[in-house]
Formats: structure tokens, sequence, C-alpha cells
């Protein structure tokens, strides 16, 4: 690679944010992490955030080497950096990672916008002081919303409707991002990963949004129902769970599209699309498209769920059966666990184009692994491990 690249990078403290920033670091680069808050905090931050990645003493010692916290705050002006910090940026960036953003489907659409929106606009202000630097974007595929057919990597404004205001604030980054582009004529990298879940040889995530909710409701009602049982079972009579061939059966209908899939990827080969792009001989930018070409559905997830768990009874039934009957008590309360993911759940997948990223993968051995059971069983074990210990 030459001598060692310098990279600007936001959201380091975050479930993608810690594990870019962690293989950075192994493959030479060095680190200018911009973390909110005082030093002092930042710094603890950052180890909280790497904990789980990082286990060895000796090792975290060895990182830290190789990075430079840089306190800031990305709603800002300048990013809330010290203006002699600032100056200094200036010859040493040569690499800007915009990672940082607010995923938390539920928030209101104006905490969203400050945080995926005018933020990024702060972050390429700041690239346009920094003439030579390159700017890399985590964007999200689903900014096709609701749009019908392939949407291509090219493809952005196609006046879909969003299943959430994260979506939709996701996709007017990206148009501000094309905005800056044409105005102070550079290129930029975009990277769209689908759902990204933990690592596909460890399960290690600490991002249990998405997907992940719907593994807690579940979760939660697997704890709480042999807990009652135990005890005697009042709770769980009057639900008419129990018991049967030596698992526990909780009665439970999931309203969804049992055929429809959920694009899932793995971090670990997110990670490998992005340090494969940024070590390009010719980067010249472009939107890349990280998703799985064959994402498990929401009937084989439901699957591996009832086996991890040792259990029978939840269903996938779709919406027109769902509606035939009145919810259950457990029920209403599942769904309002997750509303955020309900969006996903009905109707059919959207359909991504990945040309740019084949394209680029071209000469390296690196696919998506395939969420089979046993993956899906590794993630699944990993959170219920990570519950039980908060709990």
């Amino acid at each position: 690679m030459g001598s060692p690249k310098t990279v600007f990078l936001t959201g380091a403290t975050g479930f993608l944010g810690s594990n870019l920033a962690y293989e950075l670091f192994r493959h030479g680069y060095k680190l200018k992490l911009l973390i909110r808050e005082k030093e002092v905090a930042a710094e603890v931050r950052l180890e909280k955030s790497l904990r789980y990645l990082i286990e060895e003493p000796a090792e975290y010692q060895n990182f830290c080497k190789h990075v430079e916290v840089i306190p800031g705050d990305l709603t800002f002006d300048n990013l809330g950096v010290e203006p002699s910090i600032l100056t200094r940026l200036q010859s040493e960036v040569d690499i800007i990672f915009h990672n940082a953003a607010l995923t938390n489907f539920s928030e209101p659409y104006e905490k969203l916008e400050k945080q995926n929106v005018s933020a990024t606009r702060n972050v390429l202000d700041f690239k346009v002081r920094l003439k030579n630097s390159a700017f890399h974007y985590v964007s999200t595929a689903y900014v096709c919303g609701q749009a019908k057919g392939v949407f291509f990597e090219n493809d952005l404004d196609k006046g879909q409707t969003f299943n959430n205001p994260y979506e939709e604030t996701k996709l007017k980054a990206e148009q501000l991002i094309r905005e800056y582009e044409g105005k102070y004529s550079f290129t930029s990298t975009i990277y769209r990963p689908s759902i990204v879940v933990g690592d596909s040889v460890s399960g290690k995530t600490s991002n249990f949004l998405g997907v992940y909710s719907f593994i807690k409701a579940i979760y939660f009602l697997v704890d709480m129902f042999t807990k009652d049982l135990s005890k005697g079972g009042g709770r769980a009579e009057t639900a008419n769970v129990s018991y049967r061939d030596n698992k526990l059966h909780i009665p439970l209908r999931i309203p969804a599209n049992p055929k429809k899939t959920l694009n899932i990827v793995p971090v670990d080969y997110l990670i490998a699309v992005i340090l494969t792009a940024l070590t390009r001989q010719d980067p010249s930018g472009g939107v890349f498209h990280i998703i799985n070409p064959s994402p498990p559905s929401i009937e084989e997830l439901n699957h591996a769920l009832r086996s991890i768990f040792n259990i029978s009874g939840p269903t996938i039934v779709r919406h027109e059966e769902f509606q035939s009957k009145p919810m259950t008590d457990w029920e209403t309360f599942f769904l309002e666990s997750i509303q955020d993911v309900t969006p996903y759940l009905a109707g059919n997948a959207p359909v991504f184009a990945e040309t740019n990223t084949q394209n680029l993968l071209a000469q390296k051995k690196i696919t998506c692994p395939q969420i089979s059971g046993e993956l899906l069983s590794r993630l699944i074990s990993f959170y219920v491990k990570t519950l039980r210990y908060k709990g």
C-alpha cells in the first residue's frame, strides 16, 4: 500500500464504525477519529465501543498508538473541531470516511434530518477545506424505499415513498453529496449496505436494532413464560402456553409474507468490500450496493428462532389471515416490540443490482457468506448471550 494513508473517520463508536476502525488499523492505516464529547469522555467511549472486538489490553494499547481522537460534533460548523487541529488535519488527512448516522427508525424526522443530512453537509464542508482528500460515505441500500422493480446503483430519487424517515434522510444525504460533487468537482465513493448483522464467524455485534428487535421480542416471551411456568404458570395458562413434546409452545401469529426475504449481510463482508474499494489503483468513486444475492426468508428466520429457543407456536401468517381473528394480548405486545421493522415484513422484497460491487470484487475471492441456519444460529446465540449478560 506504500506509505500508510490517514483516514478521518466519523462514527467510530458505533457498530460499523468500530469494526471499520479496527480493520483499518489492522490493514496499516493511520486513524483520526472524530468522537463527540470532551477528550477524556471521548477516549472512554472509544474504548468501550471496541471492547468486544479487541479483548487483549496490549492489542488495544497498540491500536491507540495508531489513533488520534479528535473531539468534536458533526452537527457543529467545522465539526466542532478546534481551529488549530483543523489546520493541521488539512495536511495530514488522505481519506474522509463519513460513516456516522442516526439509524434508529423510530426517531422523529427532525432529529434524523439533523444527524443524517445537516451533519453530512458539515462533513462535506470539511472535505472542501481538505481539497486533496478522497470522500467516502456509508449510505443504505434502502434509499430505494418502496421503489418498484430493480434498483440500480446509479438510481437514487425515482419518486419512491419511504418506509420510515431514516430511509428518506439517507437519500437526501446522497443528493447533497451529488450537489457538492458538481459544485466542487470531486468524486465520492458511496457504500449502500442492506441489513447489517454481526460477524459471520463469531456472531459478534454491538448493534441490536433492526432485525434484532424481532429476535429480542421472541426471547423476551420465551424467558418470561419459562420463568412463569417454573413458578406455577399463572400467566402462561392465560396465554395457553405450555410444554408440548419437550418444547415450550407459545401460540403466536406473526403477520408477514413468509416468502419475503430479509437482505442480511454480515459486517465482515461489508468491511471486506470497503477495504477493497479503498485500495483500488484507480479510485474513481462510484456507488456500491453491498447486499446478499441469496437472502433468507422471514420463514427461515422464524424457523431458526424456533430451533435455537427450542419452542413451537410462533407462526408466520399472511396479513389477511392475521386480520381474520382478534389479536391476543401477546400478539399485540410482539407487534409493538417490532414496530420499527414491520414495514419490512409485508409485500415484496426490493431487488438490488450490484454490478459495481461485483466488478470491484471480480479479481478477489470475496463473496457474501450464505445465511445458513448455522450462521443464523450463531448470530442469534451471540445476541442471547449479550441479553443474558446485561440482564
